[in-house]
C-alpha cells in the first residue's frame, strides 16, 4: 500500500475542501478512509515473530556462538584461531539486527504494508532494565564459571598437575545446564507468543531444545564443553524453526497488486 502518512495528509486537505464546500458524502468517505489509515499507521510490530526473521536472527547467532567454541578448541594455536572467534562472536551480535531489518525491508514491508512501532518510555526503561540484569547475570556466571575455565584453558606442564579435570559433570554444571533448558524453551516460546496458534509443531521444537542440555547433563565433561553442543543443536532448530516459518509467511502473504495512480 503507498505511504500511510502522505495518505493521511492528503486526506486532511480532501475533508478540509469538503467542509468549505458542504459536501457530505465526501466527507462520509473521507472519514472512513481515515479510520483505515489510523489502523494501518498503530499496527502493532508482530510481523518480525510470525514470519520467522526473530528465529532466523536468533538462531545464526547461536551457530556463531557456537562456531567461536569450536574454533578454540579444534583449530591448531596460531595467531588468527583468535581472530576467527571474534569473528564469529562479531557475527552473532549482528545477526538479529541484520535478519530484523532485511525482514522489514525486503519482505514485511512489500507484503504488508507500512508498520509502526512506538517506542515509549516504556520501552526504553524496559531495554535499559534487560541490558543490566544480563550483565548482572554474566558477570556472576563469568566468576562462577572460573574453575570450570581453568579445566579447559591451555596450561603449561608443570602446572598440569595442579588442575583437576572431572570426568562427570560437577554439581554446578548440572545446575547450569539443567537451568539453561527452561531458560530456553521460554525465550523459545516467547519469540513464538504470535505464530504458536498457527503451528503447533512448534512445541515439539520447544520439547528438543528443553532435551537438549538434559541429555547434556549426562555426558562427561564440564559445562563449557557440554555448552558448545547445546547451543549448536538449539541454533539448528531456531533456523530450522525459522525457515519453516518463513516459508509459511511468504505463501500466505503475495506481494499485493500496484495500487491504481
Amino acid at each position: 500500500m503507498k505511504n500511510p502518512i502522505r495518505e493521511y495528509v492528503r486526506l486532511v486537505r480532501t475533508i478540509e475542501r469538503a467542509k468549505h464546500e458542504g459536501r457530505t458524502g465526501e466527507l462520509l468517505k473521507a472519514a472512513r478512509a481515515n479510520a483505515e489509515i489510523q489502523k494501518t499507521m498503530m499496527r502493532p510490530r508482530q510481523y518480525a515473530t510470525i514470519n520467522g526473521a526473530g528465529e532466523i536472527g536468533w538462531g545464526t547467532a547461536m551457530l556463531c556462538f557456537a562456531f567461536s567454541g569450536y574454533a578454540a578448541v579444534i583449530l591448531p594455536p596460531s595467531p588468527w584461531r583468535g581472530w576467527l572467534g571474534y569473528f564469529f562472536l562479531a557475527l552473532a551480535c549482528g545477526a538479529m539486527p541484520v535478519c530484523l531489518w532485511v525482514s522489514g525491508r525486503f519482505i514485511i514491508r512489500s507484503r504488508v504494508g507500512y508498520v509502526v512501532l512506538p517506542r515509549g518510555p516504556s520501552w526504553w526503561v524496559g531495554l535499559a532494565v534487560s541490558v543490566l540484569v544480563a550483565a548482572g547475570i554474566s558477570i556472576a556466571l563469568s566468576l562462577w564459571l572460573i574453575p570450570e575455565m581453568l579445566q579447559v584453558a591451555p596450561l603449561p606442564v608443570h602446572h598440569a598437575a595442579t588442575v583437576t579435570v572431572h570426568d562427570t559433570p560437577s554439581r554446578s554444571d548440572l545446575i547450569l545446564v539443567g537451568a539453561y533448558g527452561p531458560i530456553s524453551v521460554i525465550l523459545y516460546l516467547m519469540m513464538n507468543a504470535v505464530s504458536v496458534k498457527d503451528h503447533r509443531w512448534k512445541w515439539i521444537c520447544a520439547l528438543l531444545i528443553l532435551a537438549m542440555p538434559v541429555v547434556a547433563c549426562l555426558q562427561p565433561g564440564n559445562y563449557l564443553e557440554m555448552a558448545r553442543p547445546v547451543t549448536l543443536c538449539q541454533g539448528l532448530v531456531y533456523l530450522l524453526s525459522g525457515a519453516i516459518t518463513l516459508n509459511w509467511f511468504l505463501r500466505q502473504h503475495q506481494p499485493p497488486a500496484a495500487d491504481p495512480e
